[in-house]
Order: structure tokens, then sequence, then C-alpha cells
């Protein structure tokens, strides 16, 4: 487990136990523990004085499994989309829970693994003229989520518009294309769904009283945004569902020519046969068995039989 402490002047101090947190967090905005067990949010509830249950409630659909107000903290908890290294995207519970005029933060893996150093450090350059309060850590937070989706939206989109364009250039479809589909539309329906959730959230503390007015205006302003990345999202369905169409039809397309081209075999076959099957019949009287060149006429029967068929596909363009 890490144990990371942000004071007011932006300093980290990173801690091992629960144990190593002074219990006067007068100058401390944020108390973020990561990779952290059950024993250990049981300790921090009682250091305290929190309650931390919400964090077994993060597979719940309901809106108050995710956004709790009492008197004494706020707490909220979404899952969080993240690219990991096979192109996939998986999803990382993050909670918060404000007590005091302090965030505690939890989440098994640390945020800044796959949140870029260029974005959080844009956030960080809007608020430096700031005093470094909770007000100002959680504008902070909430700044970089929502570049976060939108980022991570942007390459969603641009690894869709790729795979569209080497589809584009394919002669050959199989299974393994429309696989490439489903699980481009899969990465972005977790997307869409955790991009939901999150603004769900952004509304109920947009409404709620423990915020002040300037960090509303700040959050109305990010649901714009939000909007318009989920518009982006959005688009990205259709852009899959126009792509899995494509990959469909030349799929049938291809089927449809393999199909041609038994029905053409199977005819060309069928004559020959029929002149094969009536010359191996053990009739008595058969003319044909008494000629000379009997045997070089069936020949030229079987072939005529092969080649008629080739000559009317031909001009029916089957061919």
């Amino acid at each position: 487990m890490v144990i990371e402490l942000l004071d007011r002047n932006k300093q980290i101090v990173k801690l091992q136990r629960i144990t190593d947190i002074p219990t006067d967090l007068s100058t401390i905005c944020s108390v973020q523990l990561i990779d952290y067990t059950s024993d250990d949010i049981r300790r921090l509830e009682k250091l305290f004085a929190i309650d931390a249950s919400m964090l077994n409630n993060s597979d719940d659909i309901e809106i108050s499994s995710h956004y709790q107000e009492e008197e004494s903290q706020l707490a909220f908890n979404f899952s969080l989309p993240y690219l990991t290294a096979q192109n996939r995207i998986e999803e990382l519970t993050v909670c918060f829970i404000l007590k005091e005029n302090i965030m505690f933060s939890f989440m098994a893996t640390n945020i800044e693994q796959f949140v870029p150093d260029n974005q959080r450090q844009r956030q960080f350059d809007n608020i430096k003229t700031l005093p470094f309060t909770f007000d100002t850590f959680l504008l902070l937070m909430i700044g970089i989520i929502s570049d976060y989706f939108a980022d991570l939206t942007e390459v969603v989109s641009k690894n869709i518009k790729s795979v569209y364009a080497n589809l584009q250039q394919q002669t050959d479809f199989s299974e393994a294309e429309l696989d490439e589909v489903t699980k481009l539309k899969f990465n972005n329906l977790i997307i869409k769904e955790s991009l939901n959730e999150y603004r769900r959230i952004l509304h109920l503390l947009k409404k709620s009283p423990k915020l002040t007015a300037e960090l509303k205006e700040t959050i109305s302003l990010d649901l714009t945004d939000l909007t318009v990345i989920n518009e982006y999202v959005q688009n990205n369905f259709e852009r899959l569902n126009d792509l899995k169409e494509y990959v469909s039809s030349k799929i049938d397309l291809e089927q449809n020519r393999i199909f041609k081209i038994l029905t053409i075999i199977t005819m060309c076959i069928s004559l020959p046969m029929l002149v094969a099957g009536i010359y191996g019949m053990n009739f008595k009287y058969m003319p044909e068995l008494e000629w000379k060149y009997g045997y070089v006429y069936v020949l030229i029967l079987l072939l005529l039989g092969f080649i008629a068929p080739l000559i009317w596909f031909k001009r029916k363009k089957w061919l």
C-alpha cells in the first residue's frame, strides 16, 4: 500500500502505513490510498471517523451506491476507464470522501500511471495563481478527470479511424476483422458507461451545499464539455456500426462468390455425370455399345457437357 498526503504547499508526502498518518491534518488537502486492503480501510475509518462503506458498492447501478451526502461527509465513486498495453479498455474504481475539508481518495492503481504528465501539468498551471486549498484541489481533480475522458475518447476515435482505413484496403475478410470491431465497440461502451456515471456524479455535486459557488460554476462548464465528449463517443458507435456493416457485407460478398463457384462446378459436372450414368446402365439393347467410335462419341459428349455450361455462365458474367 502507498499513502500520499498532499499539503497546502503542493508538497506530496508518501507513507507506507496507516499509523504513519499524522492525527492533525489541518495543513493537508488530500489523503490518497493506493493498493489498499480491507484492513487498511477499517483502520482509516476508526482513525478519522469516516464511513467508507461505499467502497463495497461500486458494482451497484443505483446512484445511491455511488453518491452519498450526509451532514458529516460527502462520498462518491465512479469507474475510470484506462487503455492497457493490449489496446483493451479496463476500469479502475475510484472513491472520494470529503470530510472536514479533507479529500480521502481510494484507488487500486495510481491514477498517475495512465494520466499523461502534460495533462496534469496543464491543470496545475490553471490553478498556480490560486491558494492551494481543498476547493482548489477538487477543482484540479475535476479538471484532470474531464480532460482525461476527452483524451481517451480521442485515442479510441483515432484507433477506429485507423482500423477503418486498414480494412478498406483489404480484399480478404474473416471473423478476425469482426472480432476487432467488436473489441473496439466494447471499449467504446465502457467509456460511455463511465462517462455517464461521472456526469451523474458532477450533476449531484453541483447541487451540494458543501461546495462553493465558484466550484459549482466550474462543474457546470465541465459538464458542458463532457456533453460534447459524449457526442463524440456516440459518433464512435455510429462509425463502428458502419464498419461492422462494411465488413459483414464484404464477407457476404465473398461467400456469395464461393457459392457461385460451387454452383458452376456442380452444373459443369452434372451433365457429364448424366451421360456417364446413362451409358453405365446394363441394358441389353444399347446400339452405341456396338459403334466403332462409340467411346470417342461419349468422350466428346462428356466434354461438351462440361464446356457448354461454362460458356453459358461466362455469357451471364458469373465468371
